[in-house]
């Protein structure tokens, strides 16, 4: 994997002092997780942790500054990059973990992020809600990940039957023996599946929302070849959620915006200015 290393020479100087510091912290963040085992640890967390502080909290005047910098796409790319696989290294930890605990839900209950996501739920159900979906039954998840909280949450919260896809073998494992050590198995599937294999079964095409996870694909050119395999299978009444990203908040998940959406009409879009990370599309096929 390449990673992006701060230059040597001096950058331009920024309009505001704001916008400078937000910029050094960033580097120095991208410095210590280059050189860091981004598996779980306290040191790790901490990095992570700031990173994350630093993304929701950056106003909107010194968000767009540092976004003009000519180090931040490079910078960004490095830092989603590098957020992804900490990402990843996370959920494997407790996914692991749950399947081994005696008491799963005790151990999920000190999952660092169980808060965002239970918080994230409630706005994406809010957003399928205004997007025509009346009453939520059914969701596909794809990107579920090794530890697919949103349909653990949706399934034991919200009474919801969700489908887990996921191309990768061993999230698949990790995510199932999670699912099972919760108790939600009866609620919730996994699937082995690439975008285009996911969007050609029923339980898939015809869920009341497929969601979209943020990680799949890094940018718009790799979504591409998912959205037209979704574009051409799901019912015309199903809704495609899409996980983004807005502002500072770009230097940990990809954005997408609405005018990229082929093959579907877009019906809203959500900015969240708490501390849920992610933004909402919603979107209809055809």
């Amino acid at each position: 994997m390449d990673h992006f290393e701060s230059p040597a020479t001096t950058a331009p100087p920024l309009s505001s002092p704001e916008a400078a510091r937000l910029l050094d912290e960033l580097h120095a963040l991208n410095e210590q997780l280059l050189g860091a085992d981004l598996r779980p640890s306290a040191e790790t967390n901490a990095v992570f942790g700031r990173l994350v502080e630093l993304c929701i909290s950056a106003e909107q005047e010194v968000a767009g500054d540092v976004l003009a910098h000519p180090d931040a796409p490079a910078l960004l790319d490095s830092l989603r990059r590098l957020s992804a696989e900490g990402e990843t290294l996370l959920e494997e930890h407790w996914a692991g973990a749950l399947a081994e605990a005696d008491d799963a839900w005790t151990v999920l209950n000190h999952f660092p992020y169980l808060g965002n996501y239970r918080d994230l739920v409630r706005l994406e159900r809010a957003a399928a809600a205004a997007g025509g979906v009346d009453d939520l039954g059914t969701v596909a998840f794809l990107g579920a990940g090794p530890l697919p909280l949103t349909g653990l949450v949706l399934a034991h919260e919200h009474g919801v039957r969700v489908v887990n896809v996921d191309r990768d073998e061993n999230a698949c494992a990790l995510a199932a023996a999670a699912t099972e050590a919760l108790g939600l198995s009866d609620r919730v599937s996994t699937v082995q599946a690439d975008a285009a294999e996911a969007a050609r079964r029923e339980d898939v095409a015809g869920a009341d929302v497929v969601a979209l996870a943020a990680l799949v694909g890094a940018d718009h050119a790799e979504k591409r070849p998912v959205l037209d395999a979704l574009a051409a299978r799901l019912h015309r009444r199903t809704r495609l959620l899409l996980r983004t990203a807005h502002r500072m908040r770009t230097a940990l998940y990809p954005a997408i915006s609405a005018d990229e959406l082929h093959g579907f009409r877009p019906l809203l879009e959500l900015h969240p200015h708490n501390e849920v990370v992610n933004s909402v599309l919603v979107a209809q096929p055809g």
